[in-house]
């Protein structure tokens, strides 16, 4: 499978990106525990390019206190089809990161699939897309998704 394309997050909103960063760093810590790996993936995802000095702060803010995950799912909930599958992608690439999915991190990706309004077959699609990305080198974070065909 060819490597995927890196999401260009900067025609979103400050607060968009915001939520979207915000929202990685809870799934990382849904389970409790956030894992070195997924906090890797996410630092990965990270661009703070174009970002006001408030923003970037609180960046790292999320880093070490998540805000819950709902909230930053609801952000999205009536945005643009591809953006809502870029935002699930990334979510499934963070909790790939370390190789096992919490009993935890299913329930937050089960609620991520739900407030986004992703199918169950687009979702396993994208968690394919997500486990290929595992073992890619030549990834560039976040990942964007193929485009759902019409």
């Amino acid at each position: 499978m060819a490597s995927p394309d890196t999401l260009d997050l900067s025609t979103v909103s400050e607060a968009e990106r915001l939520d979207f960063y915000g929202a990685l760093f809870a799934m990382s810590a849904a389970d409790r525990d956030m894992d070195e790996a997924e906090d890797d993936r996410i630092f990965e995802s990270l661009d703070r390019e174009g970002l006001s000095p408030e923003a970037r702060k609180r960046v790292l803010q999320m880093a070490i206190q998540p805000p819950p995950l709902e909230r930053c799912l609801l952000r999205f909930k009536d945005a643009d089809a591809e953006l809502r599958r870029a935002l699930l992608l990334n979510l499934l690439d963070v909790v790939l990161a370390d190789g096992i999915i919490e009993p935890a991190e299913h329930v937050g990706l089960h609620e991520a699939r739900e407030i986004l309004g992703v199918s169950r077959d687009d979702m396993a699609l994208l968690h394919e897309m997500a486990s290929d990305a595992q073992d890619a080198t030549d990834v560039t974070r976040p990942i964007r998704p193929t485009p759902l065909s019409a």
